[in-house]
């Protein structure tokens, strides 16, 4: 049960760090601002470095515990 509550918690995480990228995304294509412009364009990419850092620990974790 503890694993199962686990690769939930990693879900939720995945989901909200994807969310979080596609909304610094968003606040990237409706300014006009160069500096805000970039900023929000590196926390989007930031925020999907960390997606995949998720999606790959979760792959990991799921094949060493889900035989």
């Amino acid at each position: 049960m503890e694993q199962e509550k686990l690769f939930e918690i990693f879900k939720i995480a995945i989901d909200k760090e994807h969310e979080a990228s596609e909304f610094y995304t968003k606040a990237a294509q409706n300014t006009k601002d160069a500096e805000a412009k970039a900023l929000f364009e590196k926390f989007a990419s930031v925020e999907l470095e960390h997606e995949r850092a998720l999606e790959e620990t979760y792959r990991r974790m799921k094949a060493k515990y889900i035989v």
